[in-house]
């Protein structure tokens, strides 16, 4: 049975080429001619990529009672899924050729082995060794394509909240902290670490608070900018709110908050001229 399944391996590694040459017509057939033409270099490192998978299939066909050969599929994986996460292209469009190559390597396999008068049992066994180190390269390769993925996402809200706290000075113990767009709970954390950070490596003695840029306004985004006013108030910062609009107003006084233990700036350049500075 080993010389059998060996056999079907180096079908399958002779005719690596045509099998990626056919699974690339299926997958290009509706795509248009434009957009082909945009991608030609990707489509060429592609086509050579699915046939060095269809080597790396063969040969482990091959060499299938060897223990290197799960190894050498995982590591295929772990650097395609990388590839082709920074070429952009899609978990699922990688994903949705898999049933290409068990059509077209099965085909090949089947050939083979009524080429070679195979017993059914031995075609059934050959069949099985493939579907198992496909199904291995498949998982390897979603699963470095997902820690990958996961990564840079992490990578990019963390570069997200880095920009998303600036403490702009106006001279050397004023600043200004404007607040843009939505303020969930890991952003308002990560602004009032990053604020106090600033106001203490600054020596900043007041902070104009702006809040004319949120766009969500709701009690826990109230309460976040509250906690970020006294927490800067308990390290001797003055802070001063400012676009401050009606429904943020509205937002505070449902908490209870005492209007007239915050100090209220109105606009930015109102709140500026108060502490006796121009824009």
């Amino acid at each position: 049975m080993e010389k059998e399944i060996v056999w079907l391996g180096e079908r399958v590694v002779k005719d690596k080429y045509l099998i990626a040459q056919l699974i690339h017509e299926e997958t290009i057939k509706n795509v248009p001619e434009e957009e082909l033409k945009a991608y030609k270099e990707l489509m060429e490192v592609v086509t050579e990529t699915r046939a060095n998978f269809v080597e790396l299939l063969g040969n482990s066909m091959q060499h299938y009672l060897e223990k290197e050969v799960l190894d050498k599929i995982t590591q295929w994986g772990e650097s395609t899924g990388r590839y082709f996460l920074e070429q952009g292209m899609s978990l699922e469009s990688a994903l949705m050729e898999t049933s290409l190559y068990r059509k077209h390597i099965g085909k090949v396999i089947k050939t083979e082995a009524l080429h070679q008068k195979m017993s059914t049992e031995n075609i059934f066994e050959g069949m099985e060794v493939f579907h198992s180190f496909l199904d291995h390269a498949v998982n390897s390769y979603s699963t470095a394509y997902i820690d990958a993925y996961q990564k840079n996402l992490a990578a990019a809200r963390k570069e997200f909240l880095e920009l998303s706290a600036p403490v702009v000075p106006l001279n050397d113990h004023i600043a200004v902290l404007p607040i843009i767009g939505d303020l969930d709970l890991e952003r308002a954390r990560y602004m009032l670490e990053k604020t106090l950070l600033a106001a203490n490596r600054q020596r900043i003695t007041s902070l104009i608070v702006d809040l004319s840029g949120v766009v969500k306004v709701d009690s826990m985004v109230a309460e976040q900018v509250i906690q970020i006013v006294q927490s800067l108030k308990l390290v001797g910062v003055r802070a001063i709110l400012t676009g401050i609009r009606p429904e943020i107003a509205l937002t505070l006084t449902q908490l209870d908050v005492d209007i007239n233990s915050l100090e209220i700036g109105g606009s930015l350049k109102q709140a500026v001229q108060k502490l006796n500075f121009t824009s």
